[in-house]
């Protein structure tokens, strides 16, 4: 039975920004939820249920995002929603991929690869836009 973390939080990984750091927890928590279900051959209903609460908690996230971004008047807002609509794009792209192979791995490093460059990359520049402007 593997109970390792797919991926492993880490303070380097904080935004600054308390509601975006949560709900980016959130996130890796539940991704990791679907690696266990996966590493330890859960039932298609229980991997499908994660998928779901993943979807829909992301789109909150962007949602939260947004409205910050928004809030701020950071300037490459526009370029940032691409993202967002890409991500959405290459999940559903990867959904059908994961059915017609039947392998759940590919989400997960799809998942990872996202983690990666989106968070840890893309949000850092808004955030780093945010501590500017309240200097």
């Amino acid at each position: 039975m593997n109970h390792n973390l797919y991926i492993v939080w880490d303070e380097t990984n904080n935004t600054g920004i308390p509601i975006i750091d949560e709900q980016h927890r959130a996130i890796i928590s539940t991704i990791n939820t679907l690696h266990y279900f996966i590493t330890n051959k859960k039932g298609v209903h229980e991997i499908n249920s994660i998928i779901v609460v993943l979807d829909q908690y992301t789109k909150f996230h962007f949602s939260t995002e947004e409205g910050i971004m928004k809030d701020i008047a950071f300037p490459d807002i526009s370029e940032h929603i691409k993202f967002h609509h890409a991500l959405a794009d290459a999940s559903k792209k990867v959904s059908i991929q994961v059915k017609e192979e039947n392998d759940p791995e590919i989400l997960l490093r799809f998942l990872r690869n996202w983690w990666l460059s989106h968070i840890c990359g893309e949000d850092r520049k808004y955030a780093d836009f945010l501590k500017e402007t309240q200097k």
